[in-house]
């Protein structure tokens, strides 16, 4: 029977810690998930159209000129997969957070759905983040590996060196850096738009002595942080927003690894209306839908176990399929700036 009185014990008050809060996460802005219905990723490429219409003599036959043509990527897919399982102890003892003896089984098989979704929101940011800041995919753990690589040409992927290297306050012209890198979108018929990077580059930026000097007679001259660089860095480049991104995901040994890692500065380009850069093609699964058509999308099978086993359990498994893809990797420049 449950206790009626109060005791010694009471809690009051439930604090929620929280490594990844996938509110956050920005990556959905430029690679948002779309279904794809198919086991395997490929799409074609229409190649871009160069060059202009040719000077005609008349009286002869207008010259024949070849068009841009297409080409197939193929790619297979990714599979991303955990269970939890509740025990019969976890299932027994459950206490409603912020109580002392309110029964909350069916609230902590929830919670804990909740708290693995998180997980799977953390590796769909990371693998949307993998392309902009290393130009491919590398997967090596829990016995799967392969590389995807994402095609970005050799020149959208400068490396700095020596006194270039931002982390240089007194040597380092991340100005000059930026203008030439966005000169990369000329011809790929998009322009830069958003640049990324965290809040340790934010600091280097910050301490940079060309770009104090710029500013000194700005609003910033007083005080430039890596926490309002990104706004002052506005005044000087206005067509380009800048975000100091400093999420990430922390590993089983406690070792915090930001999305986009230190000294990588990113930009993104920006094609016509409604043409994507790239997305996340969710593969279809079996848990989804029915056997006979699998659908795409976030999965997430609760297996409830707790009154038909010697030893109880309930188990949580959520997931999806799929890779990103890129349509456009030259609409991508990723810097290596310290």
């Amino acid at each position: 029977m449950s206790l009626i009185f109060p005791t010694t014990q009471e809690v009051s008050h439930v604090v929620r810690n929280r490594v990844a809060d996938p509110t956050l996460f920005i990556g959905r802005t430029f690679c948002p998930v779309r279904d794809y219905w198919s086991k395997d990723i490929e799409f074609d490429v229409l190649e871009a159209t160069t060059g202009m219409t040719l000077a005609h003599k008349i009286g002869t036959d207008p010259k024949v000129v070849t068009l841009a043509g297409q080409s197939r990527k193929r790619m297979g897919t990714g599979y991303w997969k955990e269970t939890y399982r509740i025990n019969e102890s976890e299932l027994l003892f459950a206490r409603q957070a912020g109580t002392y003896n309110q029964r909350a089984g069916r609230d902590q098989v929830l919670q804990r759905a909740k708290e693995m979704d998180d997980r799977l929101e953390t590796r769909l940011e990371w693998l949307r983040w993998q392309p902009l800041v290393a130009g491919s995919l590398v997967v090596d753990e829990n016995g799967v590996k392969y590389t995807v690589d994402y095609s970005l040409p050799e020149g959208n992927m400068p490396e700095l060196e020596g006194t270039a290297l931002w982390s240089a306050p007194t040597t380092a012209d991340p100005l000059t850096n930026i203008m030439s890198w966005m000169q990369l979108f000329r011809g790929t018929g998009a322009r830069g738009v958003e640049a990324y990077f965290n809040m340790t580059t934010a600091g280097y930026l910050a301490k940079n002595r060309k770009i104090i000097h710029l500013l000194k007679n700005t609003q910033y001259a007083k005080l430039l942080s890596a926490d309002n660089i990104a706004e002052a860095l506005k005044l000087i480049f206005p067509k380009l927003n800048f975000h100091a991104y400093d999420e990430g995901y922390v590993d089983k040994e406690l070792n915090f690894h930001p999305f986009i890692p230190d000294g990588r500065f990113v930009i993104r380009g920006q094609g016509p209306a409604n043409e994507l850069m790239m997305d996340f093609a969710s593969t279809i699964s079996l848990h989804n839908g029915t056997l006979e058509k699998p659908q795409p999308g976030k999965f997430a099978v609760i297996e409830d176990k707790s009154g038909e086993n010697k030893n109880p359990f309930v188990d949580i498994t959520v997931g999806i399929y799929g890779l990103p893809r890129v349509f456009h990797p030259n609409w991508i420049v990723s810097a290596k700036v310290a």
